[in-house]
């Protein structure tokens, strides 16, 4: 099946593609910010719906998706330089966290949206380590600062919940939410 992903991330689309989809990269721009008294569940759904709409109408089904790492109730998105990411993993050391990942399905003028929650636990990460990781991955574009398939994994010490929407995209309830909207004869 075909589709169009509302996203430049290579890790989203390289999920798609594992799962058998011809995947056109067609990025949407919107707002990112977090609204005052948003929770995070609200914001990656609203964030997803919005990328969804902001991508231009396609004979296609069009996937958009927003993701971000919450610690203690507070969201860590994508830091703006690498003090930040600094901070960010000095954060999540010896912590649990979670990662919300909002998805939506839009296709001729419907839409479905699901939210998923994996909560991950970091063992403590001594001060050189985080330099280490920071120095040799890319954590710019990446929510929470980190990426699991970039050398992060060695962080964790326990998860629950789908691991490939810690890398950014939950697969499975994609693939459901295109079953939910697909016309009549197309097979996901």
């Amino acid at each position: 099946m075909e589709i169009v992903l509302a996203s430049k991330s290579p890790r989203r689309r390289q999920l798609l593609q594992a799962a058998g989809l011809a995947v056109e990269i067609m990025p949407s721009h919107v707002d990112e910010a977090v609204l005052p008294h948003e929770s995070v569940e609200t914001t990656v759904l609203r964030l997803a719906r919005m990328k969804a709409m902001a991508c231009p109408e396609a004979q296609r089904p069009i996937i958009a998706a927003d993701t971000l790492v919450c610690l203690d109730g507070r969201p860590l998105g994508q830091p703006r330089d690498l003090d930040e990411a600094r901070m960010m993993i000095r954060q999540l050391a010896g912590a649990r966290h979670s990662v919300f990942t909002g998805v939506c399905v839009r296709l001729n003028g419907k839409q479905a949206t699901d939210l998923v929650r994996t909560d991950v636990q970091f063992r403590d990460i001594p001060e050189a380590e985080i330099d280490t990781y920071l120095t040799h991955n890319e954590v710019l574009d990446k929510a929470g600062a980190y990426a699991v398939q970039a050398g992060a994994s060695c962080f964790i010490i326990a998860i629950d919940g789908p691991l490939d929407n810690v890398i950014g995209l939950p697969v499975s309830t994609t693939l459901g939410l295109l079953r939910h909207i697909a016309v009549e004869g197309v097979a996901v």
